[in-house]
C-alpha cells in the first residue's frame, strides 16, 4: 500500500511515526511521513536511511530562542494540565495548522490510507473529504474516557470518582479543541463534532495505543478500535547510534551512574540549562554518586565537571541506559518506555500534563521512585528521591522483570498488522 503519516510535536510525538515508517517501508510499503517538528528538527536522515519520503512542514511563526523559553518557564509555571495545553496549541499548533492542513490533503490525494499523531485534526479532517481510511495513534493511554482510567490531570481518589473527573476533564479539552476543529471542519462542509476525546482523537477505524501492554491492559469499556500495539521503539536514534567519545570508558570506569535527561523539556537557552544542571549537579554532589548529564548546548565546557560525571548533548538509549542505575527525566511517553525497555528504574521529574499520569503508572508498577515536579525543584528533593530509589533494590528488580517481559513484543509489527487489516481491506 501506499501510506501516509503525519505527525507533530517533540521528538517524543515524532519517533513512534519514524518506527513506524520505517517498519512499513520494510513490510514493503510505500510511505511517506509529514512533519512538524516544534523546534524543527531535521529528520531527513533518518529518512534516507530507512527508504522513506519526508516532507517537512515547519511552524511559518517559528518563535525565538527567547520566546520559546519565556513561554515554557510559563507552562511549567501554569502547572495547570489544561492551562498548559491552551498554551502549547496556541504557540506551537495554531500557526501551523494551516501548512500542516495542506500537507494532509496532498497525503490523502497521494496514498491509499493514512495515520496521524492524534493531536493532528487537520489530518482527520482531509482523509474524511478525500474518503480515505484514517487511523491515530495516541502516545499515552489516559486520552481515552474508561471507568478505569483515571481522567488526566485529576487527582486519583479512586474509581468512584472517575466519572465525575471524566466529565469534567472533557468539559475542559472540548472548551480548548472544539472551537478549532469544528472551525476547520464546518469551513469544509463537514458535520461539527461534540467530543475531542472519543472522537477527534480516535479513529473509527482503529486507534493505536503505542504503549506496551505490559503497562497499559485495555479497559474492558473500550471499544474494539483501540487496540495497544505495544512501544513503538525506534530503530535508531535521530543522530548517531555510537556511543560519544569516552562514554564506554566512563562506564567501564566505576559503579554504574545516574543518567539524567529531561529530553525535549529542556529549551535550548543557556541560561536554563546551566539552571538545571545546577541542581542536577547540587543532589550529585549530596548523594557521592557517578551520573551523566545529557545537556542540549554545543559547547559542554560551559558547564562544572568532576571524574565522576560525564556530560555528554545525547545518547543512544538503546546502549547506555540498561549501563546505569537508574534514569531521572521527564516522563515522555518515548523515554520512559525507553527506560522500561531497558530494565532500569527512575525517577520522573514531570513538567507537564501527561507525565505525570507516566510518573503515577511506574509508581504503580513498582518501578520507579516518587514523582517529583520540575515547578520550583530543588536538589534537596531530587537527591532524596534517588538516595530512596538507590536504596530500595526491589525497584531495579521489578524494572529488570518488565524488561525483559518487554522485550519479548514488536509493537512496529504489531502495528504494520493492524493497519494493513483495518485500512487496507476498505472496511
Amino acid at each position: 500500500m501506499k501510506i501516509g503519516l503525519q505527525a507533530w510535536g517533540s521528538e517524543g510525538d515524532i519517533q513512534p511515526f519514524t518506527a513506524l515508517a520505517a517498519g512499513l517501508v520494510n513490510a514493503g510499503h510505500e510511505v511517506t511521513l509529514a512533519v512538524t517538528d516544534n523546534i524543527g528538527r531535521d529528520y531527513s536522515d533518518l529518512a534516507r536511511r530507512f527508504g522513506y519520503k519526508l516532507i517537512p512542514v515547519p511552524n511559518p511563526q517559528m518563535a525565538s530562542k527567547e520566546e520559546v523559553v519565556r513561554v515554557w518557564r510559563q507552562i511549567i509555571e501554569l502547572g495547570n494540565p489544561i492551562q498548559q495545553a491552551e498554551l502549547v496549541m496556541r504557540h506551537g499548533f495554531d500557526p501551523v495548522m494551516e501548512p500542516m492542513y495542506a500537507a494532509a490533503r496532498d497525503l490523502c490525494a497521494a496514498n491509499e490510507a493514512v495515520v496521524g499523531h492524534f493531536f493532528v485534526y487537520p489530518l482527520r479532517v482531509a482523509a474524511e473529504k478525500a474518503g480515505v481510511p484514517v487511523a491515530t495513534l495516541n502516545i499515552v493511554h489516559n486520552c481515552l474516557p474508561s471507568a478505569w482510567i483515571c481522567p488526566p490531570g485529576f487527582p486519583n481518589l479512586g474509581r468512584w470518582s472517575y466519572p465525575l473527573g471524566w466529565w469534567l476533564v472533557r468539559k475542559l479539552v472540548n472548551r480548548i479543541f472544539l472551537p478549532r476543529v469544528n472551525t476547520l471542519r464546518t469551513r469544509d462542509g463537514l458535520r461539527a463534532e461534540t467530543d475531542v476525546m472519543t472522537q477527534t482523537w480516535a479513529a473509527d477505524r482503529l486507534n493505536l495505543i503505542a504503549v506496551s501492554p505490559q503497562i497499559c491492559h485495555p479497559p474492558p469499556d473500550w471499544d474494539v478500535r483501540h487496540q495497544v500495539c505495544g512501544f513503538l521503539n525506534p530503530p535508531a536514534s535521530l543522530i548517531s547510534d555510537d556511543l560519544p567519545a569516552g562514554l564506554d570508558e566512563f562506564l567501564a570506569a566505576g559503579d554504574p551512574p545516574v543518567y539524567f535527561t529531561f529530553g525535549s523539556m529542556m529549551p535550548i537557552s543557556l541560561d536554563y540549562i546551566q539552571e538545571t544542571a545546577a541542581i542536577w549537579s547540587e543532589a550529585v554532589h549530596r548523594i557521592g554518586c557517578r551520573a551523566i548529564f545529557q545537556l542540549p548546548w554545543p559547547d559542554l565546557s560551559a558547564f562544572p565537571c568532576g571524574d565522576r560525571l560525564f556530560k555528554l548533548q545525547r545518547s543512544p538509549y538503546k546502549k547506555v541506559f540498561p549501563r546505569c542505575s537508574l534514569v531521572v527525566h521527564h516522563g515522555g511517553a518515548g523515554t520512559t518506555q525507553s527506560v522500561l525497555l531497558a530494565g532500569r528504574p527512575a525517577i520522573i521529574v514531570a513538567h507537564v500534563s501527561d507525565q505525570f499520569f507516566w510518573g503515577a503508572e511506574l509508581e504503580r508498577l513498582g518501578v520507579a521512585g516518587k514523582t517529583l515536579k520540575r515547578k520550583r525543584l530543588k536538589a534537596g528533593k531530587l537527591d532524596a528521591g534517588i538516595s530512596q530509589v538507590l536504596a530500595r533494590p526491589g525497584l531495579a528488580s521489578a524494572a529488570s522483570d518488565l524488561g525483559q517481559r518487554m522485550a519479548t513484543e514488536n509493537g512496529v509489527a504489531t502495528a504494520i498488522d493492524l493497519i494493513e487489516k483495518r485500512l487496507g481491506d476498505g472496511k
